[in-house]
């Protein structure tokens, strides 16, 4: 089999982890109910090299995702340079890297998304909308859309759950209406039909409003992050399958999952035959074969 093909996946070393540091603590012990502290976390966070020695044990290529929402989370980014610098620190095992941007920032995110794609050569950019608080079809963020379909930059939301605030009093403030397939993401691929977008996660509650969405909508596609693989609901295995089995790409949401265990229970789903080489590789090649060619990556090289 080729090389697995990673399209989402964090850089949570000391430095990537801080974006997030105050919600990784309870979402330690929403994961693997295990208590910790800021300061720990720090301590025991892997480095940037022992994260490569992971994709290259696993035979993965991944793409590692900024993330910028400092408007309404507050604290540190992960910075667009600091993931295109890992990118082509290490180019036998980063394929390409996704850039954030707040949306919040007006024109300079505007100014910010078209540096990502013009100058640092990321693929595409992320969208955190729990952490970020807003409706990507909200009129007001509509020329971000406009921007990445005239630039053929690929868009990732976050759907559904967040296990960001899990348990915290309030959700430690994050709001989960910012996740619906319906209206958001319908609305902007409707509005934005050349704009690859990609639905992240499980979309739980929303599961089959999600596949209704990718279903429908020919450039909405699917990724698997966010869930162990043992427990994807029955109405996303079966799409998987079926009719969306050309439409889902292999995600990681690493390093909070281990790369070894995901492979290993998307190998024991009992997928219809060629179904796991599609979501393997196969399909993010055709779906995102036209947009890495753009930022120089000659995937002959990496089959």
């Amino acid at each position: 089999m080729a090389r697995i093909i990673d399209v989402h996946g964090h850089i949570f070393d000391r430095e990537g982890l801080k974006t997030i540091l105050h919600y990784r603590v309870q979402l330690s012990k929403y994961l693997y109910n295990k208590e910790s502290t800021p300061e720990q976390l720090l301590d025991e966070a892997p480095t940037v090299e022992k994260m490569v020695e992971d994709f290259r044990k696993n035979n993965i290529v991944g793409m590692p995702v900024a993330w910028d929402a400092e408007t309404h989370l507050g604290g540190p980014r992960t910075s667009n340079d600091y993931i295109a610098s890992i990118v082509r620190k290490y180019p036998d095992v980063f394929l390409a890297g996704w850039g954030s941007v707040d949306p919040w920032k007006g024109r300079l995110a505007l100014q910010e998304a078209e540096r990502c794609i013009k100058e640092l050569k990321l693929i595409g950019l992320k969208f955190q909308q729990p952490t970020q608080q807003f409706h990507v079809n909200d009129p007001q963020f509509y020329p971000l859309w406009e921007l990445c379909q005239d630039l053929g930059a690929v868009v990732q939301f976050h759907m559904g759950y967040s296990g960001l605030g899990t348990g915290l009093p309030g959700g430690g403030g994050i709001k989960l209406r910012y996740t619906k397939p319906i209206p958001d993401v319908d609305d902007v691929a409707s509005d934005f039909p050349k704009l690859k977008i990609i639905a992240m996660h499980v979309g739980d509650p929303w599961v089959e409003e999600l596949n209704a969405v990718t279903m429908h909508k020919g450039n909405v596609y699917r990724e698997t992050s966010g869930m162990w693989p043992r427990y994807f609901p029955e109405a996303m295995k079966y799409e998987m399958n079926r009719r969306l089995q050309d439409k889902y790409m292999f995600g990681s949401e690493y390093n909070l999952f281990p790369l070894d265990q995901l492979i290993k229970q998307h190998e024991e789903n009992e997928y219809r035959p060629g179904i796991l080489e599609k979501l393997f590789y196969k399909n993010a090649i055709r779906i995102l074969g036209e947009n890495l060619e753009r930022i120089g990556v000659n995937l002959k090289e990496w089959m």
